[in-house]
């Protein structure tokens, strides 16, 4: 199996985990402190995998240090992004939040690539970008009907709208920043296992003092109940994000984003077969609009790849 079908096979699965972890287990990890189940589930598998990389490659782990720029930069976008997407769930309905975040994502890869940076690639054809415009058309009429107080529940007036807008741009933002220096990391030869667990020191710090602050407290702790909550968490949290990190070494930036964007159709059909899709009207009509947008950008982007394997 060629590299691009491995990526393009990590990428798919760790867009449908998410779903799946949105539809059907979105309120049980609701009902727990947020920072807890983070700290425990990324905890683990980070220590885990440092603890692997350390005992099988060690050297790129020493790589990874001498490079603290692109450490760094990973492990602070990572811990910007669950910062800023967890916020923002709290203040605005989550299929605002998701569409926002999923559509920035290849639309900030396409403007960081404006900006000169050679991990961000472009659209490959002109299917893909119609696609990437719609999705921007999409993503600004979300903002509209959000700010108007259309789109469904906003825990506040105007200002709250705003700031969970700008959480969920945040996030996305980040995310890309993230892609690209994950593609640093990689072509320096760090494997995505080693990558995994350089992402989370940061986030595990934060959610820690977050713990003893008690900003996400949820009153007393059931520890068996917590226990089962963190291994279903190890399946739908922490191995959807090695999903992405292994596809993330093995696709384009630009390849990836439009992938991820396909994020709230999954969600969306999950929804509809379980029989519980509750979106607000004007949800409804930007979520058809953004779809359009994901679609076309997928399929222009599949087009050119089909492309380029039969030429060569």
């Amino acid at each position: 199996m060629s590299r691009l079908r491995i990526g393009l096979f990590w990428a798919i699965l760790s867009v449908g985990l998410e779903a799946i972890q949105a539809v059907f287990f979105g309120g049980i990890f609701q009902a727990h402190d947020s920072f807890v189940i983070g700290a425990l589930v990324f905890g683990t598998t980070s220590a885990a995998t440092l603890a692997w990389t350390q005992l099988r490659t060690p050297d790129q782990l020493n790589i990874a240090w001498s490079k603290q720029r692109s450490f760094l930069g990973l492990s602070l976008s990572m811990t910007i992004v669950w910062i800023a997407y967890f916020f923002a769930l709290q203040i605005i309905e989550p299929a605002v939040i998701f569409m926002v975040f999923s559509g920035l994502i290849p639309l900030s890869i396409l403007a960081v690539s404006r900006l000169g940076v050679p991990e961000a690639t472009t659209p490959h054809n002109g299917i893909e970008k119609i696609g990437l415009a719609v999705i921007g058309l999409g993503v600004i009429y979300l903002w509209a009907i959000t700010i108007l107080s259309h789109s469904g529940f906003v825990r506040g007036g105007l200002p709250t709208a705003i700031i969970g807008l700008f959480l969920s741009a945040t996030a996305a933002i980040s995310l890309a920043v993230m892609m690209i220096y994950v593609h640093r990391l990689d072509r320096l030869g760090i494997a995505p296992i080693a990558q995994y667990g350089l992402r989370f020191p940061l986030y595990i710090i934060f959610s820690l003092c977050a713990i003893g602050l008690g900003i996400d407290a949820k009153g007393a702790v059931d520890t068996q109940n917590l226990a089962v909550v963190v291994l279903v968490g190890l399946v739908v949290i922490a191995f959807p994000v090695f999903a992405m990190q292994k596809a993330i070494s093995m696709l384009a930036t630009g390849t990836l984003a439009t992938i991820t964007a396909l994020g709230p159709l999954a969600v969306f059909v999950l929804q509809f077969v379980e029989g519980r899709v509750g979106y607000a009207t004007a949800t409804m009509k930007v979520l058809a609009i953004y779809i359009l947008g994901a679609l076309l950008a997928a399929f222009g982007g599949a087009q050119a790849t089909t492309r380029r394997k039969v030429s060569s």
